[in-house]
């Protein structure tokens, strides 16, 4: 954050409209609103800009050189705790702009209830009764969701985007001593093998068991499983396939630990979920899965990434579960498919298809 405020100023900038910004909800989400945190900043500099967002993904805002203050809620709360959060960090004069990421309702209300003079976002769901700057809610899947994102601050501005920039995260100071506290050691990769979506979302755990062998035995690295503690059971299956080669985190570390834990590894592998988006607005060689959702919409954006998606008729569908059973965009994607993502992105000669 700008060294000028502190996270409890509401003076500085003096003079100047302040600009609150509500957060989206899930990890991904928000790494894919951090080029919108850029634009914002090249378009109104001398605006204070405050995030306001659950604890959950603050980690992802908690360096960025584009705001001034974080407002952290407890997500728990809900509507109530993100008002309260809100009133209380008012500034003095109010808020000049709300923009809202979210799409939900309760997101709409709370811009309402901030009292800013304008209130933009996406349309739908009831919500263009409490905002005053609408979006078409049809645009909301039109292009990158970091673009969707950008297009709001094309809104107030007036102003079109040349150009935009790349999601970015800072990994937390002292990453690496954070990575050895919970015994990595040496080279290794990360897979992410489930989604909090939904099952249309998850590669299968016996697929990302064979792969992680193939990696382990190939380029001696270990392997570490992150995810949520619903997940820790097949993660320790995907560990016991590769001999024991790896430590298992799913469930068993913060957000800010995960980030250190991604930014040390030699390469990532997952789903269409949080991990990925941060692994790759940091840099890190990463290999995004895709089933039910759309790469064009929200694939991980960063200098070193791959897309593995099957093309059937019915992907992307968006659905959670598949209506059909097992999703057959996921099964229709090998373990060689996956693993010559792999070989491509760190440059290597791809020995099978299999």
């Amino acid at each position: 954050m700008r060294k000028e405020c502190t996270a409890n100023s509401t003076t500085c900038r003096s003079g100047c409209e302040e600009i609150l910004v509500i957060a989206p909800n899930w990890l991904g989400d928000a790494v894919m609103s951090t080029p919108f945190l850029s634009v914002l900043r090249s378009r109104f500099p001398s605006s204070p800009v405050t995030v306001a967002c659950r604890s959950y993904v603050s980690e992802v805002f908690s360096d960025s050189p584009f705001i001034d203050r974080l407002l952290e809620y407890d997500g728990s709360r809900g509507l109530r705790g993100l008002v309260a959060s809100i009133r209380a960090n008012a500034p003095a004069r109010g808020w000049s702009t709300c923009f809202v990421l979210p799409t939900s309702f309760s997101s709409a209300v709370a811009a309402f209830l901030s009292r800013a003079g304008t209130r933009v976002g996406y349309g739908g769901e009831m919500r263009s009764i409490f905002l005053n700057r609408v979006r078409s809610r049809g645009g909301y899947r039109e292009g990158h969701l970091t673009r969707v994102y950008i297009k709001l601050v094309e809104e107030v501005s007036g102003t079109a985007s040349a150009g935009m920039p790349l999601p970015s995260i800072e990994p937390p100071a002292g990453w690496r001593e954070m990575i050895s506290s919970r015994g990595i050691q040496g080279d290794y990769f990360v897979l992410a093998a489930g989604a909090a979506y939904g099952p249309a979302k998850v590669w299968s755990a016996d697929r990302y068991s064979l792969l992680a062998r193939r990696i382990v035995e190939r380029r001696g690295w270990s392997v570490v499983t992150v995810g949520s503690g619903g997940e820790s059971r097949e993660a320790d299956g995907i560990i016991e396939t590769t001999g024991g080669h790896g430590i298992n985190m799913a469930g068993k570390c913060s957000v800010r630990e995960l980030v250190a834990v991604l930014r040390g590894a030699r390469l990532v592998i997952g789903n269409d979920s949080g991990p990925v988006h941060i692994s790759a607005a940091m840099g890190v060689p990463t290999v995004t899965v895709f089933g039910s959702t759309s790469p064009e919409w929200t694939a991980p954006m960063g200098t070193a990434v791959e897309i593995v998606k099957s093309d059937l008729e019915c992907s992307p569908c968006f659905k959670r579960e598949c209506p059909y059973g097992e999703p057959a965009c996921m099964l229709k994607i090998g373990v060689g498919d996956v693993h010559s993502a792999v070989q491509r992105l760190l440059k290597e000669e791809i020995r099978d298809a299999t």
